[in-house]
């Protein structure tokens, strides 16, 4: 059975990078923010941004295997649909 949708399988392939690059971007971005605040407020402001990053990366990774299950529902719904043809007839008898 042929390979279909490429790009959502190099996705799905690569969502663990894809998430992971994400949570580093929020928590980065985060940490600049709890620096500028300085002190308790900066500690709490960098305690929240790890919340974030790793709600982000579970985000993330939770639809990357949504469109893994989505990939597999429509290959065993063609595979049961061509298990489910009739046999063709022989032209050559």
């Amino acid at each position: 059975m042929e390979d279909r949708y490429p790009f959502i399988r190099f996705v799905i392939d690569a969502g663990q990078v894809i998430a992971g690059a994400a949570a580093v971007i929020c928590f980065f971005g985060g940490t600049v923010s709890a620096c500028s605040h300085g002190g308790f407020h900066g500690f709490v402001s960098f305690i929240i941004t790890i919340v974030v990053a790793v709600v982000v990366y579970v985000a993330v990774m939770i639809k990357v295997e949504l469109l893994r299950v989505f990939l597999d529902v429509e290959s065993a719904t063609r595979q049961l649909l061509a298990a489910r043809q009739p046999a063709s007839p022989n032209p050559g008898a």
